[in-house]
């Protein structure tokens, strides 16, 4: 599958004509593999084409431009698109148009997109030769980097569709149509660009209009999603409510640390699985159950499903549990994500599991719009048993105001120091560090691994 330079764009110099194009694609120039492309993409914060020296640095073989953005006099290859965004993602749709995959499978939602996709990896990996992304690259240039690095014995391809204004998936689904869709949750995300939750379900909803789809597997207990799916007849529904198609009964209401166990039945045939697995939460039986339903799907038990996932970890930022001081202490690594939704399947976990001296570091959530102080106050109850709660970012302040015992701070080096100032005059044994990644909680929780 690896095509020449030639054969990938219309208008290339002679003497790159017959230049394999990399199977490495990257638009950070920290990403940047030895032999890899880099593409030179202009944003709103930066330009990556005052990036390309690091890139070729580090060892780039190809440089993409905007057509007039070549800085000339380089020792590789440069390349001029119109619009190289778009221009590459045309390039990798023609990739997969040629490429007779059995299924293009596309996960899309609020929450939950990573971890399912992963979970999905795990399932399918023992039966089919699949190919899916190295990290959440869910943006139109990062599901191109994925199908451009996707080898040719591929016979299932897993994508995860993004979007933070409307348009975004519109646009996905037409470049990478899914034969199998994937819907895991609708919730107040990103509204300053969708205006409202019934904005992001339309916007969600786009992926159904994909050309190749005869599949949607959905998050049945969303209340948007059930609504949108009722009498949809290509759907399957999964969830804790008894009219899933794929239905989750939770053992027990208390919780121990690390793992989850949960029951999967298949209504329709009967077919019943339990599954354990070493992840945080209740909230993530859901990913792992979304997964298991497409792999029965695609003729897998769901007794294979759950062997798979027997050994499934939560990725770095996403519920992973980290055993701390002997396996008398555990740190909650969250520090990935942060929206009503998951903010509040997390603490509800953390409030449950039986320890003493809880210790809760919560970034504020951001790109709520007008409701944001709304979202955070309505946390509040959440937080009455937990022992020290530490609120990182003004809006926590604006929602809650002063007075209720909260620690208070503006970034997280204040919320460090605080934290080690509490750890050091108190004895704890459970700690929940949960943010959006742009907060940078993900320093706490470094710190205290080490």
């Amino acid at each position: 599958m690896n095509m020449t330079l030639k054969e990938l764009f219309d208008a290339v110099p002679d003497e790159l004509a017959g230049v394999e194009f990399p199977s490495h694609l990257a638009t950070d120039s920290r990403d940047v593999v030895p032999g890899g492309a880099f593409v030179a993409l202009e944003g709103e914060k930066t330009d990556g084409h005052n990036y390309i020296p690091q890139a070729i640095q580090n060892g780039a073989s190809l440089i993409i431009v905007r057509k007039g953005k070549n800085p000339g006099g380089l020792n590789v290859p440069v390349i001029e698109l119109d619009d190289p965004e778009r221009d590459l993602a045309a390039t990798a749709s023609r990739k997969l148009k040629a490429h007779n995959l059995t299924d293009i499978i596309a996960i899309t939602g609020s929450v939950g997109k990573t971890t399912t996709r992963a979970a999905l990896q795990k399932v399918l990996a023992p039966h089919f030769r699949i190919h899916a992304p190295e990290r959440s690259f869910n943006t139109l240039i990062g599901c191109t980097s994925t199908i451009m690095a996707m080898p040719k014995e591929t016979e299932i391809l897993i994508l995860e569709f993004g979007a933070n204004k409307p348009g975004e998936i519109k646009e996905l689904t037409e470049y990478f149509p899914p034969s199998i869709a994937i819907l895991t949750a609708v919730a107040p995300v990103h509204l300053e660009g969708f205006g409202s939750v019934e904005g992001v379900l339309q916007e969600k909803l786009e992926i159904t209009h994909s050309e190749l789809l005869r599949k949607i597997i959905f998050n049945n207990d969303n209340e948007y999603l059930s609504e949108a799916f009722r009498y949809y007849v290509r759907s399957m529904g999964v969830g804790e409510n008894k009219d899933a198609d794929f239905v989750i009964s939770h053992d027990t209401s208390e919780y121990t640390l690390p793992a989850l166990s949960f029951v999967l039945a298949h209504r329709p045939t009967q077919e019943i699985a339990r599954f354990t697995a070493n992840i945080w939460g209740k909230h993530n039986a859901l990913p792992l159950a979304i997964a298991s339903a497409v792999g029965h799907e695609l003729n897998i038990s769901l007794q294979e499903c759950s062997d798979s996932l027997r050994d499934f970890q939560a990725l770095p930022g996403r519920g992973r549990v980290i055993i701390l001081d002997g396996g008398h202490k555990f740190l909650v690594d969250d520090a990935y994500n942060a929206n009503p939704a998951s903010m509040t399947a997390s603490l509800e976990t953390f409030t449950r599991v039986k320890c003493s001296g809880k210790i809760a570091v919560l970034g504020e959530m951001r790109e709520l719009g007008e409701n944001s102080a709304m979202y955070h106050a309505e946390l509040e109850p959440l937080l009455e048993d937990i022992d020290h709660v530490i609120l990182v970012g003004s809006m926590w302040l604006e929602a809650l105001g002063e007075g209720k015992g909260y620690v208070f701070t503006q970034d997280w080096r204040e919320a460090l120091d605080d934290l080690r100032r509490i750890t050091q005059a108190e004895s704890w044994q459970g700690m929940l560090v949960k943010g959006s990644n742009s907060i940078g909680l993900s320093n706490i929780v470094k710190e205290f691994a080490e």
